[in-house]
């Protein structure tokens, strides 16, 4: 059914909606998140649910400011994103997936906004403030 209603939209279907995505949810909601981000980390390949669901899960933790995240040591912070850009790397270097200009767009302006502290000018800043 739910093909139907992507068909129907012209949308391509994602990993969202599928059954094994329903089935991480209700495996979420029965053991937890901590025990099922645990059980994902303890196994040597994940799926590829497996994987979007521990983004999806990075994704909250850092994009709330957890408060313990914020005592860990800025190195590690900065490994634990150079993983993940590692591994967004190579999943669409391998996929090379089409995608539609709204998604290009937002995919854009979030990289654009990440190049903060790497581009000249803010590079530049960030030596002024060092001097100071």
């Amino acid at each position: 059914m739910e093909e139907n209603i992507f068909d129907s939209f012209g949308i391509p279907p994602t990993v969202f909606g599928t059954k094994e995505w329903q089935d991480i949810e209700k495996k979420e909601n029965t053991l937890g998140a901590d025990m099922l981000l645990a059980e994902i980390i303890e196994k040597r390949i994940w799926s590829n649910e497996e994987i979007l669901w521990v983004m999806k899960r990075l994704i909250f933790f850092y994009g709330k400011k957890d408060k313990l995240l914020k005592k860990a040591p800025v190195e590690r912070l900065f490994m634990n994103m150079v993983d993940i850009l590692r591994a967004f790397y190579v999943i669409l270097d391998i996929s090379n997936p089409e995608l539609d200009d709204n998604m290009r767009s937002y995919i854009s302006a979030k990289l654009a906004d990440a190049t903060w502290g790497i581009n000249l000018r803010t590079r530049e800043y960030l030596e002024k403030l060092k001097d100071n």
